[in-house]
């Protein structure tokens, strides 16, 4: 499968954020009326507004076969000239098995480069997140299927990348969102053996800490935190087999217990969190409206400390006699007012090909906010998506993800906006 196609669905089932941890005291009231699907909200686009972001350009590998099939799916940064972003490369051969790279890129304020991943990587890695530090300081998670189908760790010391011993998990692993809240405080959430996995790195050695498990599968895909005893982390569950349903658990500094999400849906999907202030959080992903209407739609939640509250959210093309496939996959909060999230829609007419999404909270509303005209082309020949977005001190917004480019394949998608 490629790598393209991999990461569209990834987008649906499990996208991992990695979101640092925002200290702003600022609060905001959330409405907490619920909009029926469909009824439109701030669904429409101002005409003539202009998009704040730009498309910037960042390097490939290619593979064996001369074909490009990158993705980047998680960015963060300590310094508009220190951003990290990662995913993997493909494909390689190794005997009859084809694998993947960790693709591992930096941005110095002036251009992307490729760093190299560490030697004694697994030979079928792909890294789904990062979280940055300081210069010298950054870790990035992610799972290696072949040959033990078990979870990366790895940390940037300031001059190169290395592999970091995790525990072992029986059966399989991965870790899909990293949070630090220093140097020697820091959590990575996926899943393993089926279960919720959730790892805790105390400045020496990663450990174990049990985590919500619910029947049947359980992944966390993103984690977010204030402090140290603040920490939300949200995925999904399948209660039965083709069934999915979203989750969020609470670390209050001594365990994790279970954070209620809003349910009205006949399937759904957390695939990313940001934290705002403490007891602050928003959450995103999808939901399928009901039995009869299984067509993933935006899904946006708050929690104010206590329950969480669903908040509309639009989707693409609401003019459109029938609805069209819209999830967000990352979220990152620049202040109460001020929210943004990253995802894909699916355009119509045509070959249905995917589409960047960008839609932001202004402290009253979500609405749809413009792309670069670029993303915005109707040719259904190619596609674009957004898997993660990173907000730096600066005020400096990324968010990465990838694109097709006709006869090259799958290359690496990066966008940057700034916005006070």
């Amino acid at each position: 499968m490629k790598a393209a196609t991999r990461a569209f669905l990834r987008a649906c089932w499990a996208c991992a954020t990695i979101v640092l941890a925002s200290c702003s005291s600022a609060s905001q009231a959330v409405p907490s009326a619920v909009a029926p699907v469909g009824s439109g909200v701030a669904n429409e686009m101002p005409l003539g507004r202009m998009s704040i972001w730009s498309v910037i350009e960042s390097p490939n590998v290619p593979g064996d076969y001369g074909i490009y099939d990158n993705v980047l799916y998680s960015v963060n940064g300590d310094s508009p000239t220190d951003v990290w972003a990662v995913g993997n490369d493909c494909c390689y051969s190794h005997g009859s098995q084809e694998y993947t790279h960790s693709l591992i890129e930096h941005w110095n304020g002036s251009v992307w480069s490729i760093v190299p991943f560490p030697k004694d990587e697994p030979a079928d890695s792909s890294l789904r997140a990062v979280a940055a530090i300081s210069s010298n300081d950054a870790w990035a998670v992610g799972n290696a299927p072949y040959p033990n189908n078990q979870a990366v760790i790895e940390h940037w010391n300031g001059k190169k990348w290395s592999v970091v011993s995790s525990p072992y998990v029986y059966n399989n692993a991965e870790l899909l969102s990293i949070v630090a809240l220093s140097r020697n405080n820091v959590w990575a959430a996926g899943e393993g053996n089926y279960a919720a996995l959730l790892e805790h790195w105390n400045g020496k050695v990663w450990s174990f800490v049990p985590g919500v498990t619910y029947g049947g599968l359980t992944i966390l895909n993103s984690i977010a935190a204030t402090g140290p005893k603040d920490i939300m982390a949200v995925g999904e569950f399948f209660p039965s087999t083709n069934l999915i349903s979203f989750f969020a658990e609470h670390w209050n500094g001594s365990k994790w217990t279970n954070a209620t999400p809003f349910s009205s849906f006949f399937q759904s999907d957390f695939a990313s969190v940001t934290a705002v202030s403490a007891n602050n959080y928003w959450t995103v992903g999808w939901e399928e409206p009901n039995q009869t209407n299984q067509v993933p739609q935006t899904l946006a939640e708050h929690w104010n400390g206590s329950k969480f509250t669903l908040v509309p959210t639009p989707n693409k093309d609401p003019k459109s006699g029938y609805l069209l496939y819209n999830v967000l996959a990352g979220v990152v909060a620049q202040s109460s007012s001020d929210v943004w999230s990253v995802g894909t829609w699916t355009y119509y007419p045509g070959s249905g090909t995917s589409r960047s999404l960008f839609e932001r909270w202004n402290g009253k509303a979500w609405r749809v906010e413009p792309g670069p005209p670029s993303l915005e082309s109707s040719n259904n020949d190619t596609f674009n998506q957004l898997f993660g977005i990173a907000k730096l001190r600066s005020g400096v917004l990324w968010a990465v993800g990838n694109q097709a480019v006709p006869n090259y394949g799958d290359e690496t998608l990066t966008v940057s906006a700034t916005h006070n």
